[in-house]
């Protein structure tokens, strides 16, 4: 049952269903069940007075928050109805850039702060990252095509760190393309910062990628999954559909994969689905942790790839394109570009911020090009290993302030 009551009633444990009045014009993404206090004094700081809960969903007034989660539902993959979930082909802008990014760093210390308390064996505190999902979530769709931007950018400096801020990002995104609720949505956020973070307790020999190891090694290597959920076992709060995606984000739908073998419909949808993100992001970070692969090979190969749920293969790639908002390209005139804007009449010809010059091999002016009005074209995706340039650094200092001019 729908009821409106005041922010300041509302308690952890309820389900938000809407935002029914704001002082202020800040735009809250509110549905969802709320985990912490912090959660509801980041909703009254925005101005929130009054807002719409479902007592079907979560707590009511009068019900002291559970901790149980025994009628949590299980989820299940949605069917496709052929509902159109592609990124806002608005361009780019400066602004956007600068908010996205702005999360971005917060939520890497944020991150590196619980991924060293873990490899130090101290308690880790999951509910920091309950809370930073919620700015993640509220980012992701504000900003869609930024933090889809920026999660392309890999700067290098800390693999795994990188590789769990991403998954977040695109498991929100998936999750809601693929039709899940606004509750999954968030629990598959959650599970995306959490997935691999028992690779810290791994030598560092080991954080290669799996096809490199063998024998002793790779068993040793898939016991990051044990770690990453012994990090999570005391969190009583946390949902037990996040941690089934923890420890299943390994298995594949045709039996292959690990730590127990499981197959089909025994492996939780959104388990499958982190499958899949995890699966490209990995792919795409530089070594050791990944293969750098250009976005374009690591999408087909995802598409061939018969351990992963291709509905959902399908549904990553409707997302983000052919040539993803702020990846690498190559065209045919020499230049090196990042896609800035896609195009939906001609997914081929998107527009692209030209900065780089095989022939002389230096940075030129940026430029932005609008492949639908001239003769040049792609000639293919790149990864970010093909040229020696810093791209991280000319993205923070060069890309972001003229990407709108």
């Amino acid at each position: 049952m729908l009821q409106r009551i005041a922010i300041d009633d509302l308690t952890p444990g309820m389900y938000v269903n809407r935002v029914l009045d704001e002082a202020g014009k800040v735009k809250v993404r509110s549905k969802g069940v709320v985990r912490s206090d912090a959660v509801i004094n980041q909703l009254r700081s925005k101005g929130v007075e009054f807002v719409e809960i479902d007592t079907d969903k979560g707590n009511t007034p009068a019900a002291e928050p559970s901790s149980s989660n025994a009628a949590e539902p299980a989820s299940e993959i949605p069917p496709d109805n052929n509902v159109n979930h592609e990124v806002s082909s608005e361009p780019l802008t400066s602004d956007s850039l600068k908010a996205a990014e702005q999360l971005f760093q917060k939520a890497m210390a944020i991150q590196q702060n619980f991924l060293n308390q873990l490899k130090s064996g101290k308690g880790a505190d999951v509910n920091k990252l309950s809370t930073l999902t919620q700015e993640i979530l509220e980012c992701v769709f504000e900003n869609q095509a930024a933090m889809i931007c920026l999660s392309m950018v890999q700067r290098g400096n800390d693999s795994l760190l990188e590789h769990s801020l991403n998954c977040s990002i695109h498991m929100a995104i998936l999750a809601d393309a693929a039709g899940f609720d606004q509750q999954s949505v968030e629990y598959a956020s959650l599970a995306g910062l959490l997935m691999d973070t028992g690779m810290v307790k791994l030598p560092p020999e080991l954080c290669v990628p799996e096809e490199q190891l063998s024998g002793t090694d790779l068993m040793m290597y898939q016991t990051h999954v044990d770690e990453s959920l012994a990090a999570i076992e005391h969190s009583d709060d946390l949902p037990e559909v996040v941690k089934d995606i923890v420890s299943q984000h390994h298995e594949r739908i045709d039996g292959s994969g690990y730590p127990k073998g499981l197959s089909g419909n025994d492996i939780e949808p959104l388990a499958q689905l982190a499958a899949v993100v995890d699966e490209f992001s990995r792919s795409g970070m530089p070594a050791p942790f990944g293969n750098a692969m250009p976005t374009s090979k690591i999408l087909k190969a995802l598409a061939n790839n018969k351990g992963l749920e291709q509905t959902l293969v399908n549904r990553l790639i409707g997302v983000l394109g052919i040539y993803p908002i702020g990846s690498l390209v190559k065209l045919k005139s020499g230049k090196l570009g990042i896609v800035s804007r896609r195009n939906p009449s001609n997914l081929l010809q998107p527009q692209v911020m030209t900065f780089y010059s095989i022939n002389s091999g230096h940075f030129q002016e940026v430029k932005r090009v609008d492949l639908t009005k001239g003769s040049d074209e792609i000639e293919s995706s790149i990864g970010p290993d093909e040229f020696a340039i810093n791209l991280p650094k000319f993205f923070t200092e060069v890309f972001i302030p003229q990407v709108s001019e």
